[in-house]
């Protein structure tokens, strides 16, 4: 995997577990998703994959504008769905990723305190 993708994965994870949100941040080459999966236990890269919408409908998809939301307004600009992925570019410099490191704890802290709707 790409070196600035894995040191994404490594933030999201952090600051999800951090947080105890179950999540999967599932990976190709550079190229990720972030699941918010409902299972206790599934936190970080190794709780399984995610292969078809009706695996991503199981997901707590409502975590996830919150959690966008929360990148957003703390300058860190993701996908805005969870049926996207985040496609990581060698691009991101030290001031991108410290932009990143400040937004991410904000995010997580957004996807645990969402609440599903009725």
């Amino acid at each position: 995997m790409d070196v600035a993708a894995t040191r994404l994965v490594g933030l999201l994870d952090q600051a999800l577990d951090a947080q105890g949100v179950p999540h999967l941040v599932q990976t190709a080459g550079s190229m990720l998703s972030v699941f918010f999966t409902g299972t206790t236990g599934t936190t970080g890269t190794t709780g399984g994959s995610v292969r078809d919408y009706a695996a991503v409908r199981a997901t707590e998809i409502w975590r996830f504008p919150a959690f966008f939301h929360a990148l957003l307004e703390h300058g860190a600009y993701a996908p805005p769905s969870a049926f996207e992925s985040w496609f990581v570019s060698a691009a991101l410099d030290e001031e991108s990723f410290a932009v990143i490191a400040a937004a991410v704890p904000h995010a997580a802290r957004a996807a645990a305190q969402a609440r599903q709707p009725a």
